[in-house]
């Protein structure tokens, strides 16, 4: 269940217009982990989804005004941070670049368990993927939403999130055979 399905009252987007704290910190208060958890499964890094989580809560107090009540509040302010993250991968376009056989040989070593935390594997996926994945998988976007918010098109959505689940299972099943070897 997203909590991105929530939404607020008219009084409460009345008193965010106007600035009045109590009621930012109301909504920040409201929606302020599931925007840190959203931002954190994107960037993987705890200071870059801290600050993607304020530029968002920044963004959306400042633009409230055109938020239209058509869609929860929540989803308005996600689609704000899924923005927001996507600047920040874009500015650190270098790792988009990074090579995927490079990744998968280095991820090869990786000594694993049976409680393996899967937000090891996602750190190891390329952002761009990894944020595609997530997108798609846990936030139930559409390739077609994904492509549009990249600005590219349905087939970079397909082939990024193709490319992230053939990462993970290569990295999963090389795991599970080192793990048989060893027993």
């Amino acid at each position: 269940m997203s909590y991105f399905n929530q939404t607020i009252d008219d009084i409460t987007k009345a008193q965010v217009t106007k600035g009045r704290q109590a009621a930012c910190r109301q909504v920040y208060d409201q929606f302020s982990s599931s925007v840190y958890n959203l931002a954190y499964r994107m960037l993987q890094n705890k200071d870059d989804a801290q600050d993607a989580m304020q530029n968002s809560f920044v963004l959306a107090f400042q633009k409230i005004s055109q938020w239209s009540g058509q869609v929860a509040f929540g989803f308005w302010l996600r689609k704000i941070v899924i923005n927001q993250c996507l600047n920040e991968i874009k500015k650190n376009h270098h790792q988009l670049t990074l090579d995927a056989q490079a990744l998968a040989s280095e991820n090869d070593q990786i000594a694993y368990n049976y409680q393996h935390d899967l937000n090891m594997l996602l750190a190891k996926l390329p952002p761009l993927s990894r944020s595609v994945l997530w997108l798609y998988e846990v936030e139930g976007l559409t390739h077609n939403e994904i492509a549009e918010m990249y600005g590219m098109s349905t087939s970079f959505s397909k082939s990024q999130l193709a490319r992230s689940k053939q990462l993970l299972s290569k990295w999963l099943q090389n795991q599970e055979k080192k793990h048989e070897k060893h027993n």
